[in-house]
């Protein structure tokens, strides 16, 4: 019997997520494509507020930085993005979920975000308030949550708890961003552990080098500075570690794994992506390292 094109999406989409095949077919849309950026708005929406948090690191601290998003670098994670929710599965949930929820009296963690439903013992079903998405971090390589609901291991705001005006704030000073904009950001956070299956590029959750290419492992352990920067079509993104831009732009722009519509090009030595009206400019300081040294 011929393969669906349902599993021949999941199978493609595997390749280069890293998830297991179950997980990856909960994620194909009814288009049969790879399913990275087909979801609701409100979920275009928060994946790209999640964009924000986690590129920005060591700066900024009235921003997006201060929600201390960045931290996920630090953990070994799947992001498995499905039409209606963000999965991200990991071995460690219960660290992740405490890094992105506010604790009761404030703190680092996503404005908004709320703990809906912990079950067993490392599934958590997030709700993000403003936006109305659904998160679900957990250890089932499903992406499912599963077991059945128990009391969380830290203390965090539930769902029943309103918007605080400390969040309103930090949520009314996020630059405004266009449709397309906002599909763009939402796609780089959908891609931060994707691979080339070819051993071409990887992305390495802005930490390290999954095919530890010679000459690229020099301070790629560090998270260095990360800024992710705009308004409306325009946004920059700079950082000092990995990954190299090339690999960034061949995860938004690659003829299987990209955003479908997204292009990449140089403009004055430095590397852009655009999506519809939208235009993404990238600086690396590993990438004007590497320059410089070229020409030594």
């Amino acid at each position: 019997m011929p393969e669906s094109s349902r599993k021949s999406a999941a199978r493609s989409r595997v390749l280069y997520t890293g998830e297991i095949l179950a997980a990856a077919q909960a994620g194909i849309p009814r288009d049969h494509s790879i399913g990275l950026d087909a979801c609701r708005s409100e979920q275009s929406q928060f994946r790209a507020l999640l964009a924000l948090g986690y590129l920005n690191h060591g700066v900024d601290y009235d921003g997006p930085a201060s929600w201390h998003l960045s931290a996920l670098s630090s953990y070994t994670v799947t992001a498995s993005p499905r039409f209606e929710r963000t999965v991200i599965i990991t071995k460690v949930p219960h660290n992740v979920a405490q890094r992105m929820l506010p604790g009761p009296v404030g703190g680092s963690g996503l404005p908004g975000l709320r703990l809906e439903q912990c079950r067993g013992y490392g599934s958590y079903t997030l709700r993000h308030m403003p936006t109305g998405a659904e998160l679900v971090i957990t250890d089932n390589p499903f992406g499912r949550p599963v077991g059945t609901p128990n009391a969380p291991y830290f203390d965090c705001l539930t769902s029943d708890a309103p918007l605080s005006v400390a969040e309103a704030e930090q949520l009314g000073r996020v630059p405004d961003m266009s449709v397309d904009a906002r599909r763009l950001l939402a796609g780089v956070f959908c891609r931060i552990t994707t691979k080339d299956p070819c051993g071409a590029w990887a992305i390495g959750n802005w930490f390290y080098d999954p095919l530890e290419r010679p000459g690229r492992l020099d301070r790629l352990h560090l998270p260095g500075c990360r800024s992710l920067r705009g308004f409306g079509d325009n946004w920059e993104l700079e950082w000092e570690a990995g990954p190299y831009p090339e690999d960034l732009t061949s995860a938004l722009t690659g003829s299987v794994i990209g955003i479908p519509g997204a292009s990449a090009a140089s403009t004055l030595g430095h590397l852009e992506v655009t999506l519809g009206s939208a235009t993404l400019h990238l600086r690396s300081a590993r990438s004007c390292a590497a320059k410089r040294q070229s020409r030594l």
